[in-house]
């Protein structure tokens, strides 16, 4: 487990590198001409203004327990092709204390900031030693003060069942920087409901700083909530949240996509091991995370009680 995790970050870590060292070579080649847009050079609007981070941290509860993270996000424009841009999103922290969690996802997008935004998306989340990965596609429509965000995929690994998942978040900017969510999840452990904030004060030359917060509860006495503070930066021009999040980069998927491996448990008889798939080739595993239902149906004894 161990192996797979120090595999699958160094992989992210490498991908992390390549759009860094693009931004010399986007520079040089003028990011702002897509080869592929017919509209005037002087009236197109890339999907991401530059290359563009936020850092975050965040504290509260998942599935019931305490998760605290540390979150780092790049997203950056494709050089040559304005319209199109990549994000890659990374999390550390620890869960209930007693375990290590951690979470990665990359995103592949078109986007205007005047119409909305789709793409391709797929993460991984890990709590020790359980974890789980997503993919699917992510999209966005912009109206007015009034953003639809969505994500419909699967989710899949060697302790989850293969299954639909998805993310729905309907927001109102109440100003430009004040935004307010409400949203549906469907997890591994069933349907949840969401409501979430976000503010941008006023700082003058130190703007870029904001306050996040979620709260959600559902089916199989699932609940979360948590609070963090993120610090935006870099080459966007995006002077209030709504222009950040139209313009700069878009939706952080963590720490939500840990609620998957919150309830889980180990298979006692052989006979039940169920088919799990790790993205190449299905084979049987011992290990369950799911809702209680799940875990009864395959006989597996719930740990981190």
């Amino acid at each position: 487990m161990a192996k797979l995790s120090h595999k699958l970050f160094t992989a992210f870590s490498a991908s992390l590198c390549a759009l860094a060292l693009a931004a010399p070579v986007a520079s040089a080649a003028d990011m702002n001409v897509d080869v592929l847009d017919t509209t005037p050079i002087s009236h197109q609007s890339g999907a991401v203004d530059g290359i563009n981070f936020k850092t975050s941290v965040v504290s509260g509860v998942i599935g019931g327990y305490a998760n605290h993270m540390f979150i780092a996000s790049v997203a950056t424009p494709m050089p040559f092709f304005n319209s199109f841009g990549a994000q890659l999103d990374m999390g550390i922290g620890s869960y209930r204390s007693d375990y290590m969690s951690a979470a990665a996802g990359l995103h592949l997008f078109w986007r205007d900031p005047s119409v909305g935004m789709l793409g391709i998306y797929g993460d991984w989340g890990y709590v020790n030693p359980e974890h789980a990965g997503r993919m699917g596609f992510e999209g966005a429509i912009y109206n007015g003060n009034w953003s639809l965000d969505g994500f419909a995929g699967v989710t899949f690994g060697q302790h989850v069942l293969t299954q639909f998942v998805d993310e729905v978040d309907l927001s109102y900017y109440f100003t430009d920087n004040f935004k307010g969510s409400i949203g549906h999840r469907l997890t591994t452990r069933g349907n949840v409901g969401n409501i979430s904030f976000e503010y941008m004060p006023d700082l003058g030359s130190a703007n870029g700083w904001s306050v996040y917060g979620e709260a959600e509860a559902g089916e199989d006495s699932y609940s979360g909530a948590w609070l963090g503070i993120r610090y935006s930066f870099g080459a966007s021009s995006a002077s209030s949240l709504k222009e950040r999040d139209r313009m700069a980069d878009p939706i952080v998927r963590i720490p939500r996509n840990l609620a998957s491996v919150t309830r889980c448990g180990d298979i006692q008889n052989p006979a039940n091991y169920h088919n799990s798939w790790n993205g190449f080739e299905f084979h049987k595993t011992r290990n369950l995370c799911g809702s209680a239902n799940d875990l009864a149906e395959y006989g597996a004894i719930e740990g981190k009680l």
